[in-house]
């Protein structure tokens, strides 16, 4: 059994599996290498740190290559290769519309607004343009209706700053060429959110809505449909598939980037989703077409009694699976909205094209119908379950291996070019892609040099008391030490409030918590104020990139396994031979090795990651996480991690 011992880093790094990569071995390759190598160098010629990384070069060949010959591939490039600008360089010469997907807004924001327009600036008439879902912009429509026509501010349980939000969305407005609600600049509560958008099933379309001219949303479809280039993110993208290819211009280049993120998000946005509250939006928009028909209170009543039902149920399990009551309350919903369905396309306005408030009513009827056909007969692969976000309860439906519907959906029309950071084990498998094999490429960085990996001699077990009081000693040392500096990461939004809090009071450096400000507000002030520290959690383990002195001290409050309860990781445990290494410690380690990435971002960034979990260093699967994370130096001695850190603070203070 591998120890913690810090010489030891050269953990059984497994097989190399790029020597099946794609190849530039026929003439064609050749030349779309040459030229995408062309591309690197006169992209890089432009950059403030010109200089050249094989690795990122390496990356070029393979997926310049792969998009010549029509062949998907798998590559984890590690922190520092480049990969943004690799894949790009290869897409402008393919004369291929080209799909980029992301799993997160950071990474849409950085291709839109640094990675792209270089490049594009680089190829004439090669342009770029970014889509999201229509949900995520601005409905003029909606908004200059007010209160009475915008369904969801009838909702009684709006926050009293509703309308002084909505205010501020308007000032913003006058502003902005976009619409889209991700640059508003303060915390947006998401039922005002939805109080101002439309999802898809619910706008009326350009031609009949009074503001169609001058939509948000169709400006930003007109700007995909004419560009070679388009980047979206991974819930639009699977929107797209759920759709029948509706949403998107035709393109038969696909690169997903972050794609250990994919898989997912693919068995959630491939199932089907259903809310009390999404049955009374209908039976409202229904309402201003049939008054008040039986069918209409029908839906009302049982959106009523399965928001009883979903209450009790998750008031005895916060995530449990539906109980005989919510699954016969499921077939009452489902008749009452067939009832509603029929008596919206016999009203006299159902042949009406023009008919605004039929459009917006028949729309999400249907949806919520195909949803509860879904949900009343879910299939083999599917698993259904409870859950409560965003103050509203819901009956979820997720697909446990969406690789096989994209093997038969995706696949066969598109060539996929597909990277990360990391890849976990088994991920072509899970996408669908068989046996494509992974090619690994490693970061550039000196992490043997330049980082640290710290785990706790003393620390209780999480369950034993005063693990979490340890937990803040512990961090207020290292903060004091690193003089701020750092982002601390938690598995549990709770334990993160509660920590935060008493830290705060024994530090001298400023604290941000996640949830006080934006997620671009918080980056940004944690990026500009040197001595400022970030607690976060979920979103904040990947696609945050902070380099230089801002960020000197990673710190990580325990192993991120998931939550066994979770239904979808049941679900999957079931069906593994050997749960525990098939489904939870991959997981476990890509998500941890995502995590540790957010330390070293250049190559000049020094520092400390601090895991405190004793299990990392325990553990009799300790070494599957070493296998995945960066070649650090390892440490258990809190006394050697306090001088690294103090020194790396005075040489930061001289910068600073």
């Amino acid at each position: 059994m591998r120890s913690f011992d810090p010489d030891e880093i050269d953990e059984d790094p497994g097989p190399d599996e790029g020597d099946d990569a794609p190849r530039a071995d026929d003439p064609a390759s050749r030349r779309a290498v040459a030229a995408a190598r062309r591309r690197l160098e006169a992209v890089r010629a432009r950059l403030a740190s010109p200089e050249e990384r094989p690795e990122q070069v390496a990356l070029v060949d393979i997926v310049a290559a792969a998009i010549c010959q029509r062949r998907s591939v798998v590559v984890e490039a590690g922190t520092g290769v480049g990969k943004s600008l690799a894949y790009l360089v290869a897409a402008a010469g393919a004369e291929r519309r080209t799909v980029v997907v992301t799993a997160t807004k950071n990474l849409q924001d950085q291709l839109a607004e640094r990675d792209a327009p270089l490049v594009a600036a680089l190829e004439p008439g090669w342009s770029v343009a970014v889509l999201k879902g229509r949900a995520n912009y601005v409905c003029r429509n909606r908004l200059d209706a007010g209160p009475a026509e915008s369904l969801p501010l009838e909702e009684t349980d709006l926050p009293r700053s509703a309308s002084a939000q909505v205010r501020r969305v308007q000032t913003w407005l006058r502003s902005s060429d976009s619409g889209d609600l991700d640059e508003v600049a303060f915390e947006l509560d998401a039922r005002v959110r939805r109080a101002i958008t439309v999802s898809p099933a619910e706008c009326v379309g350009r031609t009949a809505c009074p503001q169609g001219a001058t939509c948000f949303a169709e400006a930003a479809r007109d700007r995909a449909a004419r560009a070679d280039l388009l980047i979206v993110n991974a819930h639009l993208y699977l929107a797209h598939l759920a759709t029948d290819g509706g949403i998107l211009p035709e393109h038969d280049l696909v690169v997903i980037d972050e794609a250990h993120a994919f898989p997912d998000i693919a068995a959630e946005l491939l199932g089907a989703s259903l809310s009390p509250s999404r049955l009374r939006a209908a039976a409202t928009a229904a309402r201003a077409v049939v008054g008040r028909a039986a069918c209409v209170e029908e839906v009302t009543t049982a959106a009523d009694r399965l928001q009883d039902a979903l209450s009790q149920r998750l008031r005895q399990d916060r995530r449990s699976d539906p109980d005989d009551r919510i699954t016969r309350l499921l077939d009452e919903c489902r008749t009452a909205i067939t009832h509603l369905a029929e008596e919206l396309r016999t009203s006299p306005g159902a042949t009406d094209r023009t008919d605004a408030r039929q459009r917006r009513a028949s729309g999400p009827t249907a949806q919520v119908l195909a949803d509860l056909r879904r949900l009343c007969d879910p299939s083999s692969d599917d698993v259904t379950y409870l859950s409560e976000r965003e103050h509203e309860s819901s009956i979820d439906l997720a697909v446990v291996d969406p690789g096989a519907r994209l093997a038969t959906e995706l696949w066969p029309g598109v060539t996929g070019i597909l990277v990360s950071a990391t890849i976990p084990d088994g991920l072509p498998a899970a996408l669908g892609l068989g046996d494509v094999p992974v090619t690994r490429i490693p970061s550039p960085f000196d992490y043997r040099h330049h980082a640290l990996l710290y785990v706790p001699r003393d620390l209780p077990a999480r369950t034993a008391p005063g693990a979490e009081a340890a937990i803040v000693a512990e961090l207020a040392t290292l903060l004091e030490a690193a003089g701020g500096r750092t982002l601390a990461l938690f598995t549990n939004r709770s334990v993160m409030a509660r920590v935060a809090e008493a830290v705060a009071d024994q530090v001298s450096t400023p604290l941000l918590i996640q949830g006080r400000l934006s997620r671009d507000r918080l980056i940004a002030r944690f990026r500009d104020e040197p001595a400022t520290s970030l607690f976060a959690v979920t979103s904040f383990w990947q696609g945050v990139d902070v380099p230089g002195h801002t960020l000197s001290l990673v710190v990580i409050d325990r192993l991120p396994f998931r939550v066994p309860t979770d239904p979808l990781v049941q679900a999957r445990r079931a069906r593994a031979a050997h749960p525990f290494l098939e489904v939870d410690l991959p997981h476990a380690t890509q998500l941890l090795a995502q995590g540790v990435g957010r330390l070293i971002r250049s190559a000049t960034d020094r520092g400390v990651v601090a895991v405190l979990d004793t299990r990392l260093a325990d553990a009799p699967y300790r070494s599957a996480f070493f296998r995945r994370l960066p070649p650090m130096r390892r440490t258990r001695d809190r006394e050697e991690v306090v001088t690294f850190l103090q020194g790396l603070a005075g040489d930061e203070e001289l910068v600073d």
